[in-house]
């Protein structure tokens, strides 16, 4: 048997980020930008989309699993992903996902 490590899954992470959307969905939380000014809630979840309402604003944002899973070797090697805020804020309640120099990354 060989030792390789953990394997990170990227769709594993993104189940858990569903997970957590749907429990801010049915207990109708908020959460917040790290400087506090951008006010967030879940409108929709499904296994491949959130969709989070700017509480202040028109626009509505979505991150599917694809996006995701798309950037996720960004978030583990820590480049940067230029996402917007709302999308950053959902991604922070990860609790493995924090933000380091202003950019986001992937913690095991």
């Amino acid at each position: 048997m060989l030792g390789g490590g953990n394997i990170i899954n990227p769709k594993k992470i993104w189940g858990e980020l569903v997970r957590i959307a749907k429990e801010y969905f049915d207990s109708d939380r908020e959460f917040y930008s790290k400087t506090k000014r951008g006010v967030y809630k879940i409108k929709y979840v499904s296994k491949d989309k959130v969709v989070i309402k700017k509480l202040r604003g028109k626009n509505d944002e979505v991150v599917g699993k694809k996006l995701f899973l798309n950037n996720f070797e960004n978030l583990k090697e820590g480049k940067e992903w230029n996402c917007v805020p709302a999308v950053r804020a959902f991604l922070m309640l990860h609790p493995k996902i924090k933000e380091k120099d202003g950019v986001l990354v992937y913690e095991e």
